[in-house]
């Protein structure tokens, strides 16, 4: 994967930023981890995720969710 992709690391600002989308979107349980990752995309200006659960991404402004069959489309 590190052959065909660029590997980002984590920013200082990380944390602030999960933090803010935890609180703002009153997010709970297994969905942190999706704010962190959202948080994490915010933090490295990135706006699209390619993922089988977009329904998971809606409530992030900012972000597009695209399906791996919607890349098959561009």
């Amino acid at each position: 994967m590190e052959r065909i992709c660029e590997v980002l690391p984590d920013s200082p600002q990380l944390y602030t930023a999960w933090r803010r989308l935890v609180v703002l979107h009153k997010v709970k349980g297994v969905q942190v981890h999706d704010a962190r990752l959202v948080a994490w995309m915010e933090t490295q200006a990135i706006t699209e995720i390619i993922t089988l659960n977009g329904a998971d991404f809606s409530r992030y402004t900012g972000i597009i969710a695209l399906s791996p069959g919607d890349l098959a489309a561009k």
